[in-house]
């Protein structure tokens, strides 16, 4: 090599010491602050998830519960229970009614939902079969006679996110109806 390019090689020798540790330390402080917001914004798409999911399940709920209780007659409170102040958990809800068959004509109708505690599901049973669970991860659930309406609690929980609601049923077919009134059951 000659003379006039060794200066050259010297100057452009690489990057010191002091001038690496600093581009790391600012490399891991620019990869922590990424990691904390890539981390902060699953946990947040986890909890809108878990909401959304436990929401559906009560809204499923109560739509398939709103027309059994629709066209049914009141239910009558078990022994023991029944009342605001002592709401029936474990006693199912026992629904007596009347629907359309596939015929169109009209058919006695039994529904009930029952709360299993250790599966976490309301179970909806029409007759004798159980159909589609009413909800699932449930963690509460609980029901009693105000009046003529029925009370139900279902409290959700998906992940850790608990949601609950408390819905009003009002059956629709009147129990005792005149006598010059012919129920269509």
């Amino acid at each position: 090599m000659s003379e006039a390019h060794s200066p050259r090689l010297r100057g452009q020798a690489g990057f010191t010491l002091i001038e690496l540790l600093i581009a790391s330390a600012l490399g891991i402080l620019v990869m922590t602050a990424l990691t904390s917001v890539v981390l902060t914004t699953y946990q947040a798409n986890q909890a809108a998830t878990s909401r959304v999911e436990a929401s559906g399940q009560i809204r499923s709920f109560q739509q398939t519960a709103y027309d059994d209780f629709a066209s049914s007659t009141l239910p009558a409170a078990p022994g023991g229970c029944g009342t605001s102040t002592q709401p029936c958990t474990l006693d199912p809800i026992q629904l007596r009614g009347c629907a359309l068959n596939s015929a169109g004509r009209p058919q006695q109708r039994n529904v009930s939902y029952a709360w299993s505690t250790g599966s976490g599901v309301v179970d909806r049973k029409v007759g004798s079969a159980t159909v589609n669970p009413a909800a699932s991860n449930v963690t509460a659930f609980a029901w009693y006679l105000d009046g003529q309406t029925v009370v139900v609690s279902l409290t959700v929980k998906v992940r850790a996110i608990s949601q609950s609601q408390t819905m009003r049923f009002y059956p629709r077919i009147v129990a005792q109806a005149p006598a010059y009134v012919t129920l269509p059951c």
